[in-house]
């Protein structure tokens, strides 16, 4: 009975000792993988200072022009391109959560919005609205965020219930 009890021990150890054995072979071999694809060669290697510099002076063309043109023709300019007028967009907080939203043509546009912990988009106006608003609810709450465009800013009302 004593030996019975020490070989079940014994076989246990021994059991045990193979099990974390091949647990440290797996992590070994899956930590080794890392970086390599599926048939183990490295998918891509980090380039050496050396081997970055060389790129970019292959693609990298120069700024000024060393030769004058050879054409007879007399230079021509041409304007800068006119770009919109930028638009700033503001973050609009209250209890509910934060509309992020701007000035444009024809009112404002809601350009997103992220609830509060707790709270959900229960509506928002899409697009481009003059009074647009965005209602956060949670449970019983509502937080309701309308929004104006005064001067080129953002004005908004907020209203809880």
């Amino acid at each position: 009975m004593m030996r019975a009890r020490a070989m079940r021990f014994t076989t246990g150890v021994v059991l045990w000792l193979a099990a974390a054995a091949a647990a440290t072979t797996v992590g070994i071999v899956a930590v080794s993988a890392i970086g390599t694809d599926i048939f183990g060669a490295s998918a891509q290697r980090p380039l050496s200072e050396s081997e970055v510099d060389a790129q970019l002076a292959e693609t990298t063309t120069p700024a000024t022009m060393t030769t004058p043109p050879s054409s007879s023709a007399a230079p021509t300019t041409t304007p800068p391109a006119t770009s919109p007028p930028e638009t700033r967009t503001t973050a609009v907080h209250s209890a509910g959560g934060t509309v992020l939203a701007r000035c444009v043509p024809g009112g404002v546009e809601v350009v997103g919005t992220s609830p509060a912990q707790g709270y959900g988009v229960d509506s928002a106006d899409e697009g481009v609205d003059d009074h647009p608003h965005v209602r956060f609810r949670s449970g019983d709450r509502e937080v309701e965020v309308r929004l104006r465009c005064v001067g080129g800013e953002i004005q908004p009302e907020i209203r809880s219930k």
